[in-house]
């Protein structure tokens, strides 16, 4: 471990390239804890983002494009919800789909450009701290924490682990497993749009392409913090963590000078191996 990792400066700016991760994998961790599967995750991402640069630069207000970007998240989300939940479609093919969908949207009506939220509201918000809390991380900190306890302390939390382990079974109990669906890929659509809110306040300014980039990620964050591919296990700390890990590899490739195509592999390979100790720790499971 470098020195100058463990310095307050480094710590906090990586929990602050950290948050679009966090925040996102919230939601992908509800859609996995269910079986499911959301690859549209950076596309609402950019979409959401897209939307918020739109609004503030037509009307400079920061709480417009925030609810702009609310509604493409919230639109996405439930669309994918739908189609899964009550249709009953495949989650990997119908979030592939959309991923091009909202993509291919976004790109048509920016016509690829990319457009600018700089005021200076938002860049004093994103600037902004509570102590010595980052208003960004402040945000990832609080939504972690509530969105935690719901999965934990309430029927609706207890359900979706259940609908994650066995979906038979819990619709057999009289669980409306098309709702618990449905509600976990639109709260997912919200977190994506929340995330693409957080980055766009960062970059000053927004493209439709910009989250793309983050997809493996923010999947990669989720199976890392221990919540199984098979549904039915794990947590919403235990993703935080997941993604501070990556944030944190990041980091310390980047002070080593580790080339970024370099880093995609180590990346990629850390992801490969946590979901083979997940299917090996599974097998083992059932096998007993």
């Amino acid at each position: 471990v470098r020195p100058e990792m463990l310095g307050l400066g480094n710590i906090t700016n990586v929990l602050n390239q950290s948050v679009v991760v966090i925040i996102a994998g919230i939601g992908a961790t509800l859609v996995i804890l269910t079986a499911g599967i959301d690859l549209s995750a950076g596309s609402v991402i950019g979409a959401s983002g897209l939307a918020a640069a739109f609004v503030i630069s037509s009307t400079q207000s920061v709480l417009l494009g925030i609810i702009a970007a609310l509604i493409v998240g919230f639109v996405s989300g439930s669309l994918a919800g739908m189609l899964v939940g009550v249709l009953g479609q495949v989650p990997f093919a119908i979030t592939l789909v959309l991923q091009f969908v909202v993509y291919g949207t976004a790109l048509w009506i920016s016509s690829g450009a990319t457009i600018s939220a700089a005021t200076p509201e938002l860049v004093t918000w994103y600037y902004g701290r509570l102590g010595p809390i980052p208003n960004p991380v402040l945000v990832a900190v609080i939504l972690v924490a509530v969105v935690q306890l719901l999965v934990t302390k309430t029927v609706w939390g207890r359900r979706v682990f259940l609908v994650g382990a066995n979906p038979k079974a819990s619709e057999v109990s009289g669980i409306r497993t098309g709702f618990i669906l449905y509600s976990v890929y639109a709260i997912a659509g919200i977190c994506f749009a929340i995330a693409g809110m957080i980055l766009t306040s960062n970059l000053g300014a927004a493209e439709a392409g910009m989250g793309t980039p983050f997809l493996m990620n923010i999947i990669g964050a989720v199976v890392l913090g221990g919540t199984s591919l098979f549904g039915g296990s794990g947590g919403i700390v235990r993703t935080a963590i997941g993604a501070l890990i990556l944030g944190f590899l990041a980091n310390g490739m980047n002070l080593m000078g580790v080339p970024s195509f370099d880093q995609q592999i180590v990346t990629g390979v850390a992801v490969v191996l946590a979901v083979s100790v997940d299917a090996i720790s599974r097998r083992r499971a059932v096998s007993k």
